[in-house]
Order: structure tokens, then sequence, then C-alpha cells
């Protein structure tokens, strides 16, 4: 039964990864990769179980086993969840658990090693942590509200993994409950990969994020030059102020900051999620809201105000302002002198 079972997640998976393969350029490149990889260590672990094992039987692949996929399911998580699209080496340091796992059962068969206080404290400590990355990702799925369905796969994972791992330190084997890991984990595997084959087809955004405005897919920016540029163009318009320049260009600001107009236009776009007209807009509004409070304007009428602060057309400042506030720029100065 478990190698029919073994088999048709072996057909299924196969299949799946040529399909994500196929379709690699839709998807934001990061969460494609982990979802790749997460797949592949699922699929090499369901025919390479220690007890089943398709390919060599009674060879124990434990470079696949839990902690591996587990940490794999936990960044893909946390990456979904992210607006980061580049991989930080720091979440390296999340595979150090997996390491000592393989580690340890390189000499599981080891005359007495399993009997050593550091080996089992060692296991105790990196299934802590696996259950931790566990009850991470079900917090963070309801949290967010996203991936829901992959919650019919990570409880009953986290269930098994919980009974299978305990009654190790009370008997010092792994399949204590027979064939629980085997069965268990396995049949949960192969429901998953048909769970996304089943949304890759019928509603692929719930398994991974699209990539967004293709026309910058190939950009030379990283992640250090997006947060350079970012603290630059933030510092003009907030220290010199150069959206009360009225004649202000995003040429003359890429210029100002000795970057391509392009990449200024990338950063705003993608990263500020902003075009830099309604950004030096909605920065003289701010800035027209702080001029009408200041007692050294009192005098002036408000399109002279306006005027101040960068705005050379009546139209274009009445319809922004009320774009943000919902009112006009009268109706907003009555407010400030009405009586609360």
């Amino acid at each position: 039964m478990l190698t029919t079972i073994q088999i048709i997640a072996l057909i299924q998976g196969v299949f799946l990864l040529i399909v994500l393969f196929a379709k690699k350029d839709n998807y934001k490149r990061l969460n494609f990769w982990l979802l790749f990889v997460t797949i592949a260590s699922l699929l090499l672990h369901i025919i390479g179980d220690d007890d089943f094992n398709l390919i060599q039987p009674e060879a124990n692949w434990y470079f696949f086993h839990s902690p591996l996929i587990i940490t794999l399911f936990y960044l893909l998580i946390r990456y979904h969840n992210s607006n980061n699209n580049t991989f930080q080496i720091k979440d390296l340091l999340l595979f150090i658990p997996y390491f000592i796992y393989v580690i340890l059962q390189s000499f599981e068969n080891t005359p007495g090693i399993k009997n050593n206080a550091v080996f089992v404290i060692s296991e105790g400590i990196i299934t802590t942590i696996m259950l931790f990355y566990l009850s991470f990702i079900i917090l963070d799925i309801k949290k967010n509200k996203k991936e829901q369905w992959m919650l019919f796969f990570i409880v009953p994972y986290f269930i098994v993994y919980l009974v299978d791992s305990v009654p190790y330190y009370f008997t010092g084997e792994h399949d204590a409950i027979p064939f629980l890991e085997s069965y268990g984990i396995i049949g949960l595997s192969a429901l998953l990969l048909y769970i996304i084959l089943f949304k890759l087809v019928v509603s692929p955004k719930t398994v991974l994020p699209n990539r967004e405005l293709k026309k910058y897919k190939t950009s030379s920016l990283n992640e250090h030059k997006v947060h350079t540029y970012i603290k630059e163009f933030l510092r003009l318009m907030d220290e010199e102020k150069l959206f009360m320049d009225n004649s202000i260009t995003v040429n003359q600001v890429a210029k100002r900051m000795g970057i391509p107009r392009q990449h200024l236009s990338e950063i705003l776009n993608i990263h500020i999620k902003s075009n830099f007209q309604d950004f030096i807009n909605k920065r003289r509004v701010e800035e027209f809201v702080t001029y009408l409070q200041n007692d050294k304007y009192a005098n002036y009428t408000i399109m002279g105000i306006a005027n101040e602060v960068g705005f050379k057309s009546k139209s274009s400042f009445n319809t922004t302002f009320k774009k943000i506030h919902g009112i006009t720029p009268s109706q907003y100065k009555k407010s400030l002198t009405s009586p609360s």
C-alpha cells in the first residue's frame, strides 16, 4: 500500500516540478526557488524513506528527513508573507539544527551513542526547534490569512512529528509507534503535492506571488543599492525639500542623486509604491498643511501658500488636496478655525 502511495507521489511531484519550472518566469524568483527546493526535498523524503526506500532498500536518506523539510517550509512561509525579494544570508543560521541532525544521524549506529547524554539532549533541542518552526508557520498563516489551505498539511504534520518524536526519549527509537512516520508523513506529503497541483490550476496566486512590473526584470539594483537610493531620495525631500521647486522633474532628481532615471523610477514604483508626480504632490500638500498652521503665513491666500510649497496650477492643487484629505483646501482651512 505504501509503495503505491510513494509511486503516485513520485509521479505527482515530478510533474509538479516540471510545471513550476516551465512557469518560473511568472513568479517572484525567491519564492519560486524556495517552493521548488521544498517540494524536491519532500519528494526525496517520500521515495527515500529509511523503512521503505524505493531506490535503495534499507537505505536511510536522513539528509531529507523532517528537519530539512520543516526548515524550508518555515522560510517559504516567512518570505511569502513579507515583501522581501532577496534572501537574507543570516537566514542560513536557521539550518544549523538540520546540520547538527545530519551529523547525529551519521553516528546513530555507533555502539552506545544513542544512550549518550549529549546525543539525547541534542536530539531534544532539535525536536524543540522544529516544533517551534512548525508552530510559527501555523500562527503566521492564521495571522496573515494567506495559504490557509496549507494548514491541511502543516497541522497534521505537526501532530505526526510530535507523536513520533516524543516517544523517542522513552524508547530510544523513532518508530516507537510502528510506521507512523512512514505512513503518516508520506501520506500527508502525497496529499500536499496533489493540493499544490490543484491550486496551481484553479488559483495560482495562492501558491506563489506573481513577479511584479516586468519592465524592471533586468534591473541591476541589489538590496544595498535600493536601501541607499531610498535613503538619499527621502533626504533630498525631507531636508532639502526639492518638491518645493515647482519645475522639478524626475530627471533632475535622478541627476542630483547621480543615478540613471530608470533606477529612480524603479525605486519609486516598486519600493516606494508611487510615481514621481504623485509623491511630489503629496509632499507639497503635507507642507501646505504645515504652512497653513504657521502664523507667518496667516495673511497669505490659500493659493499663495500653495504656490509657496510648489504648486503652479490651482486645479492640480485642489484635485490633489481633495484626493488626500477628502475635502477642499477652503473647507480644511475653515475646519482649523471652527470651534471643536
